[in-house]
């Protein structure tokens, strides 16, 4: 016996497919439920904010390419490049230090490199024979060190990093841990051997322990001495902020101004009598301009006039140098 095959109606496929516009529409206008996305932190932004410029030198020009015709009540140096550069730039870092010494004008070096310490930052430079005192030289380490204290007095801290900064935090009285219930706090600082175990350490810190996540920097791309790239620590933050779903806590680099805070806490001067000298535009640009301290850019790096001319007023430096012994006025030169 045959039995007549049932009759299929035929379907209008817009009957079942909905509109591609009106489906558009609709959400576009669905409320975005922010709690279950994974927001992760960026680079700072490439431009500062008009209200993010303090008033303290908001009048003061920019790029201007003469050397400073007063002497400042103090100067913070960014030594990073001469470090990098060795023997080619100590000459003349050399003439600055032992002149503004002879001035009486206090000095603070600024690193941002968390793999070395203040200690062996100021061995390396008398190697060169410019002779600096370690408590003169800031280093993330020393940074951290200071903001885990205040922040989270006697707290565990895990160090995602190399071993300087982890050193450098020890020998300041931080604790160390790798027990992920152990830890309050997860510091990301510039490791080349960051490994997935870390990365679970510090997941289950956050996750299951409730860490904060604190990072030494947010700096997209890490210079290298021979002109070369290398990711930079916010690589690592990130990985760690898709896996927790937990932003970063604090940014101890620039352009967060708590660094320049923690210097001038020591310093006897006001931060727009003093300077900051640095080779790099961006974040210590903008660090400088939101705290108030007027800064040169000394053109020892990569970056060109060009390029500080194609930025907007608001992100240029006060002074664009040639050398960093252009810091020193003419008149005092010509007294040496």
């Amino acid at each position: 016996m045959r039995f007549p095959l049932p009759r299929i109606p035929q379907v209008n496929p817009k009957a079942i497919l909905p509109d591609p516009t009106e489906l558009r529409e609709k959400l576009m206008r669905r409320p975005v439920n922010h709690a279950g996305t994974e927001r992760v932190s960026t680079a700072p932004d490439a431009n500062v904010g008009e209200k993010e410029i303090s008033e303290r030198i908001a009048d003061l020009a920019v790029m201007d390419r003469e050397a400073p015709h007063r002497v400042f009540d103090a100067y913070i140096l960014n030594i990073d490049a001469t470090v990098f550069a060795g023997a080619q730039l100590m000459p003349e870092l050399k003439m600055v230090v032992d002149t503004l010494t002879s001035l009486r004008r206090p000095i603070r070096y600024l690193s941002m490199m968390s793999t070395v310490s203040s200690d062996a930052l100021a061995k390396a430079m008398g190697a060169e024979g410019v002779q600096i005192d370690p408590h003169e030289i800031v280093t993330p380490g020393r940074q951290a060190a200071r903001y885990l204290h205040k922040s989270y007095p006697g707290a565990s801290v895990f160090v995602i990093g190399d071993d300087g900064l982890a050193g450098e935090l020890d020998g300041r009285g931080i604790a160390l841990s790798n027990d992920p219930a152990a830890i309050d706090v997860v510091l990301v600082g510039h490791d080349r051997e960051f490994s997935f175990d870390k990365m679970t350490t510090a997941f289950r810190a956050i996750d299951e322990n409730g860490a904060d996540l604190v990072a030494s920097s947010l700096r997209r791309v890490r210079h290298q001495p021979d002109g070369t790239r290398e990711p930079g620590t916010l690589s690592i933050v990130t990985a760690i902020e898709v896996a927790t779903r937990k932003r970063v806590a604090k940014n101890l680099g620039s352009p967060e101004t708590d660094l320049l805070e923690m210097i001038f806490e020591d310093l006897a001067a006001a931060p727009e009598d003093a300077l900051l000298v640095t080779d790099s535009l961006g974040a210590d640009i903008r660090m400088a301009k939101r705290f108030g301290i007027p800064s040169a850019l000394v053109l020892t790096g990569d970056v060109t006039v060009e390029h500080a001319e194609s930025l907007k007023e608001k992100d240029q430096p006060n002074y664009v140098l040639d050398s960093v012994d252009s810091i020193i006025p003419p008149y005092i030169k010509d007294q040496l």
